[in-house]
């Protein structure tokens, strides 16, 4: 089957950058790539579009990656430490759920969703 054009909106790793036009197989476009909104057909309506809109594409880049640098900046060094009971052997009684972290980070200032 042949290979779909696709124009990407975003980075995509081991694929390529925002606005690279990449050829991917049909089934890792239709599944993975459009769904997702990390790219788009690469049709010539879609090409003069995505020149318009590149600007704002690439901020909204830029702010994605500024906040996840500020959360890690925030998590770096963080240490979160939960008490359970245990036996002596070191083996869990009961269970760290997800909502138990979640309400950890909550409680550490970090706004985590579970």
């Amino acid at each position: 089957m042949a290979n779909i054009e696709l124009i990407l909106l975003q980075r995509v790793e081991k694929l390529g950058q925002m606005g690279e036009i990449v050829k991917v197989k049909p089934g890792y476009a239709r599944n993975y790539l459009l769904p997702q909104s990390k790219a788009v057909r690469a049709t010539k309506a879609n090409r003069e579009r995505f020149e318009r809109e590149r600007a704002q594409l690439e901020a909204q880049n830029i702010k994605r990656r500024d906040e996840a640098e500020r959360v890690a900046e925030r998590v770096q060094g963080l240490s979160i430490i939960l008490i359970r009971q245990a036996s002596d052997a070191g083996a869990l009684y009961g269970s760290v759920s997800s909502r138990d972290i979640s309400d950890a980070c909550t409680a550490a200032g970090l706004g985590i969703e579970r």
